[in-house]
Parts: C-alpha cells; sequence; structure tokens
C-alpha cells in the first residue's frame, strides 16, 4: 500500500512516502501559470514560480491554496495530480493508498470536506486528517505522551499555528493567518519608500532569506533590482539587513502575541511540564536569522528547532503515516466518506 503524508501549504507543497522509507519526496511552490480566459495551464510548481512578475498581461500565477484554505478548488486538483506524477505514483497505484493531509490547528469541517474532495478528485484513497501541531511536534522529534504536553510553534508561508499537544489532543492552540508571506510583503513596500524602488514578490522573498534577521545590530546588505518609482524605468538599490528588521519582527511579535494567549491558557501543572520542555519551533521562518534566539528570549524559554524545520509537518505526517497507533489516536476520518 502507498502511503503519503502531504502538506499542501500557502507557499510550499510537500509530499512524504512512507511506505518505501522514501522520505520526503517533493517540495515545489503551490503555484500555477494560467493563460487567457479559458485559464490554459502554462506551468506548474516551480516553473510556475519562475514567472512570478515576469508574465505578459493574458497570463496569471495563481495559488490554489491561501491561509490554509482551497481558494481554486480546480487548479488545486490539477497541480496535486502533477505532483503525484512528478513523484511517479500513476494514477492506478492509488487505489491502494493511505494519506495523511496536513490541516492548520482547529480546522472545521467544512475545510477537511474541501482537503477530502481535493484528495479524492485526484485519485487518493483512505484520506485522514491530522492538525499541524502534532505533526510539527513529530518532525521535531518532540516525545509525545498523554503526560508529556509540548508546546509547537510552526510559522510557515501563510499559516502560524500555536499549541500545546499530547497524545490526549490539544490542550490550547490557535492557528492565524501570519506567516512569511506576510513579511515578504512588507519588504515590497518599506523597499519602495525608503529606496524608491519598486520590487517583486520574488526579490522581496530572496531579500528576507538572505539578510533577514532580528539581531542586535543585525549586518548584512544585498543589491536588489526592480523598478525606479521615479523614472518608471529599471534600477537597483542596496539594502541593509537593518532596514528590514521591522518587516519581519512586527509579524514576529504578533505571533508572539497570540502564542501567549495559548500559554496563559494551560492549567498549572501542564503549564509547569511546557516550561521545562521548551517551545519547538518549525517552519520556514524558523530558519530566519535570531528569529529563534528572538522568540526564546520573548517567551522566556528554551527554543528547540531542528535542521531543517520547514520541513517538520510533513516529516511528521510521514512517521504518523507509518505508525498505525499514532493514526488512530492523532488523525480524524474523511467527512465525506
Amino acid at each position: 500500500m502507498i502511503k503519503l503524508a502531504i502538506d499542501l501549504g500557502s507557499s510550499v507543497t510537500k509530499i512524504y512516502r512512507a511506505d518505501a522509507s522514501n522520505g520526503i519526496v517533493l517540495a515545489e511552490p503551490s503555484c500555477v501559470a494560467v493563460s487567457g480566459a479559458e485559464r490554459e495551464i502554462k506551468a506548474i510548481g516551480k516553473d510556475a514560480k519562475k514567472l512570478v512578475g515576469k508574465t505578459a498581461e493574458f497570463t496569471e500565477i495563481v495559488f490554489p491554496v491561501y491561509e490554509g484554505e482551497i481558494v481554486d478548488a480546480r487548479l488545486a486538483v490539477v497541480m496535486l495530480k502533477e505532483f503525484l506524477s512528478r513523484i511517479g505514483i500513476k494514477s492506478a497505484r492509488l487505489k491502494r493508498s493511505e494519506t495523511v493531509f496536513s490541516v492548520p490547528c482547529g480546522a472545521s469541517e467544512r475545510l477537511k470536506a474541501d482537503y477530502a474532495a481535493l484528495g479524492e478528485e485526484c485519485g487518493l484513497k483512505r484520506i485522514r486528517f491530522v492538525e499541524a501541531p502534532f505533526l510539527a511536534a513529530l518532525g521535531e522529534d518532540a516525545v509525545l505522551g498523554e503526560a508529556n504536553p509540548v508546546f509547537c510553534l510552526d510559522i510557515g508561508g501563510g499559516v502560524t499555528n500555536a499549541a500545546v499537544v499530547s497524545l490526549d489532543g490539544i490542550i490550547a492552540g490557535l492557528s492565524m493567518n501570519i506567516g512569511g508571506n506576510n513579511m515578504d510583503a512588507n519588504i515590497i513596500e518599506r523597499i519602495e519608500a525608503c529606496k524608491g524602488l519598486r520590487i517583486g514578490a520574488l526579490s522581496a522573498e530572496r531579500v528576507k532569506n538572505e539578510i533577514g534577521s532580528l539581531a542586535v545590530g543585525a549586518r548584512g546588505a544585498t543589491v536588489v533590482e526592480g523598478s525606479l518609482v521615479s523614472t518608471q524605468r529599471p534600477g537597483s538599490a542596496s539594502v541593509q539587513a537593518s532596514e528590514i528588521e521591522g518587516c519581519i519582527r512586527v509579524y514576529i511579535d504578533k505571533i508572539l502575541e497570540y502564542a501567549s494567549l495559548v500559554l496563559q491558557k494551560l492549567p498549572a501543572e501542564v503549564a509547569a511540564t511546557v516550561n521545562q520542555n521548551g517551545v519547538y519551533l518549525s517552519g520556514g521562518v524558523a530558519k530566519i536569522s535570531f528569529v529563534p534566539e528572538y522568540i526564546a528570549k520573548n517567551l522566556d524559554m528554551h527554543v528547540h528547532v531542528c535542521d531543517e524545520p520547514q520541513f517538520a509537518a510533513v516529516t511528521g505526517g510521514g512517521a504518523i503515516a507509518r505508525d498505525g497507533r499514532l493514526l488512530e489516536l492523532l488523525s480524524s476520518e474523511n467527512p465525506l466518506a
């Protein structure tokens, strides 16, 4: 039987194959390039992302998943079918498959039904759902037990999950529509205001990843290219790490505000255990320089981060897909079944 874990992110879709010890077999941008009134498919995944900001008038780059919601069902199906094909799984083989989908903390039955409909349209069978905090905690090698609650903070591109979880369930948690994409948009606005240079989303993401930092007195610089506001002609500017620090910090502070609300809801004994265990931080934003240290300082807790935090949720999904006991404990069934 084919066993898959799928993290259908706002920015990146990740697939883990758990039946053949293959591990993560795909990580591609969750986007599709379409053309004309008929929305003909031009490119999918990494090929589509290369076209962001560079397309002609009648070509559009669509992100079918936005802040955890499937906002374009047709293109989401097209995209996921292509991704399954790229990892070498033919539709006929999906008749004997079991799939774990990552969903945001507190996902509604309607959201699960949307994901289930997507999976079924792609030919997936035996679809189950697990809320992202459980997956991220397992992907960070946290030891989950009924008497060992773990605080997980998973910061993705469009959704952040903050929850205290144990094998008995979610003790307190929430999801928020805040993530790395907000930081990119803020960087675009900041560079236009400070440098008089209009840049695109890909350039903003590169700036964030290359020189983004929450270190005090952060150093580092990069050259970014775009369109000069004054002349509407191509131009470039040097950007310092200190100039975009606020674009990142404002959203981390907002995330910490909500994370604190989760911690305030905990019973005393749970709070004591969580304080001892620390914070399990995951998601791509955790790779930005000094973000883990900033979170540790502001929450006054030790922070755990694995080497590749952006893959923690899908890695945890693979662990659950392999373990029948965990699957029964932590997953919910297909609401359409």
